[in-house]
């Protein structure tokens, strides 16, 4: 079979994250990472990061959202999370049962407490 038989069936989402994927390994190999030189507060969380950091799970998420707590962007088909409101939350004390080591990311490093 040569490579012209192949077919390969994607969803609209796997080859939205695959595409994604790639990318941004070719701006990280080439030292053109949209992160780099930017302060920690600076850009977006996706949703995933924001579950990671805060250990939380996507319905928690939700219902955050939903009851006013943080308010999303949508690019596309992904939720943005603004990381320097998010450190607002944060260090208010707002989404303090939601995030159990916040002091060792990079939200608070920007505090002076921290």
């Amino acid at each position: 079979m040569n490579f012209m038989e192949q077919i390969i069936v994607l969803q609209d989402e796997q080859l939205e994250t695959i595409v994604y994927k790639a990318v941004r390994r070719c701006l990280e190999e080439n030292g053109m990472d949209s992160t780099a030189g930017k302060p920690a507060d600076e850009g977006f969380y996706t949703r995933e990061e924001l579950c990671e950091l805060l250990h939380i799970a996507y319905p928690t998420l939700w219902r955050m959202e939903k009851r006013g707590l943080l308010k999303s962007t949508k690019v596309g088909r992904k939720n943005l999370y603004d990381k320097k409101l998010v450190g607002l939350l944060v260090r208010s004390g707002k989404l303090a049962k939601y995030s159990h080591d916040w002091r060792e990311t990079n939200i608070g490093k920007n505090d002076k407490g921290a």
